[in-house]
């Protein structure tokens, strides 16, 4: 387990050198069900740094991380750190299996249309989108992201920064 940590570490401190520095932008609005049925905003979460979690059922890694994840939630999520599953173009019927399976705690919302594909620019799944607290996006990673050091990492250099 340290070993696999220090290797996921290794590989996060690796892509975030080659990927340099980017101009930091907006993170897009959007607005989708959630699986209980409520609209839910990204904005709702201002104030706060999100993970969006975007995934589809396709997405075999996904299905696989989806304990950890929840795991990844139960130890960061609170007051200053959200957690938000976005499906991209599946039924909501699918996250709320996904919620019923693997007990999930943290915001899923559904975007039936696949409208963040273009909006963030997604080009496979699960893929991960940082955003601070004031809606800028800090950090992108395309796979998964099931331990809490890489999230403590991401949100530790942009307060360092700022």
């Amino acid at each position: 387990m340290l070993m696999k940590r220090l290797f996921i570490f290794t590989l996060l401190i690796a892509g975030m050198a080659a990927c340099g520095p980017k101009q930091i932008k907006n993170a897009p609005a959007f607005t989708f069900n959630s699986v209980d049925g409520k609209k839910q905003s990204l904005t709702d979460f201002k104030g706060k740094y999100v993970m969006l979690l975007f995934w589809n059922k396709a997405c075999r890694s996904c299905i696989k991380d989806f304990p950890e994840i929840q795991s990844l939630y139960g130890q960061l999520g609170g007051k200053d750190f959200e957690l938000i599953a976005v499906n991209v173009g599946d039924k909501i019927e699918a996250s709320q299996d996904f919620k019923k399976k693997f007990e999930v705690t943290f915001p899923m919302l559904g975007d039936l249309q696949g409208v963040t594909e273009d909006l963030y620019q997604l080009e496979a799944f699960p893929t991960n989108v940082f955003v601070a607290p004031d809606g800028k996006i800090i950090r992108t990673i395309v796979g998964p992201v099931i331990d809490k050091n890489q999230v403590e990492v991401v949100i530790n250099q942009h307060k360092s920064k700022g």
